[in-house]
């Protein structure tokens, strides 16, 4: 099935303000784009990492793209002193020193991770912009000046790369990539500088203002409709 840019909604929670079905539904989503049609065994309904649920999924905010009542897309913020990709790789020694690396503590910090992406989308540059909504979404709900932003990217398909030639992601000097067994690739760890924006500046001041809100009070039928055999190629995979 085709799909185009005008066809798809943009919608964002917070993990712990709607239904848990929903939530579900993302994180079900994540673990088959993350499967990787057996590149990352963890996450297959065998795997440790099954359904990529977790707490930060709770105080995380979380942004889909869909197209009727299809999830195309989602990434997630995790808020200051939430649980970063950043951290469970390094482990807690190296993320203080990627902190003070970065000259910021820990309530300063933003991440941007779980960027995934339905393979049938794949043409219409799904992943720089959900990374644009989500530059607005922090914009949004914190004071952009006070706060650092980071990401953490693999390499199998080049997703670091994607982000240094697409987004305004730095790779943070001083700090090498770090192999992780359970994504099964080397994670490059990234800053993103601060405004003004030199790509995507339009798109992340667009979406400052059309971003919708779900909550409690909104009846939400969004489904996954992967092939449960895991047969997605992921465009990005970011962690």
């Amino acid at each position: 099935m085709e799909f185009s840019l005008s066809q798809l909604r943009w919608h964002y929670f917070k993990g712990n303000e709607v239904n848990a079905s929903l939530l579900q539904k993302i994180c079900l989503f994540r673990s088959y784009v993350l499967f990787d049609s057996g590149f990352r065994q963890n996450f297959s309904q065998l795997g440790s990492d099954f359904g990529d649920i977790q707490y930060t999924d709770f105080e995380s905010y979380h942004i889909i793209a869909t197209a009727g009542e299809e999830i195309l897309g989602t990434v997630r913020v995790t808020p200051p002193s939430g649980k970063t990709v950043a951290l469970s790789v390094l482990g807690y020694d190296d993320y203080n020193s990627l902190i003070k690396l970065l000259n910021t503590t820990p309530e300063k910090i933003l991440e941007i991770n779980r960027l995934m992406i339905d393979s049938r989308v794949r043409k219409l540059n799904l992943g720089r912009t959900l990374m644009y909504a989500s530059m607005a979404l922090i914009e949004n709900v914190w004071n952009r000046s006070e706060m650092t932003i980071i990401g953490s990217a693999g390499n199998c398909t080049k997703q670091a790369k994607f982000f240094l030639d697409y987004t305004d992601y730095e790779k943070i000097p001083g700090v090498s990539d770090r192999f992780a067994s359970n994504f099964n690739d080397h994670i490059t760890f990234l800053k993103y500088a601060n405004p003004p924006y030199k790509k995507g500046a339009q798109q992340i001041e667009e979406f400052k203002k059309s971003l919708k809100q779900i909550n409690h009070s909104h009846e939400h039928n969004f489904r996954t409709s992967l092939s449960q055999d895991y047969q997605i190629q992921p465009s990005v995979t970011t962690l």
